[in-house]
């Protein structure tokens, strides 16, 4: 399985895409702000279990804190 996240700034463009994406048979989900800062953390505390070289700061930054 492949995801792709597009980001975009108007809701007509999500609609847009997500239907078309579904016209072509592919499944399409627009994604809640706490799903997108979810997905954010979790890239982050990957990225942090690869290298030491994330700062605390970066990480409460992630938390919003």
């Amino acid at each position: 399985m492949q995801t792709i996240l597009i980001n975009t700034e108007k809701k007509a463009d999500a609609t847009f895409i997500i239907n078309l994406v579904k016209k072509l048979g592919l499944s399409a989900k627009e994604l809640s702000i706490s799903e997108m800062l979810d997905w954010q953390l979790a890239q982050q505390i990957e990225k942090g279990m690869k290298t030491s070289s994330i700062s605390r700061n970066e990480i409460m930054s992630a938390l919003g804190k």
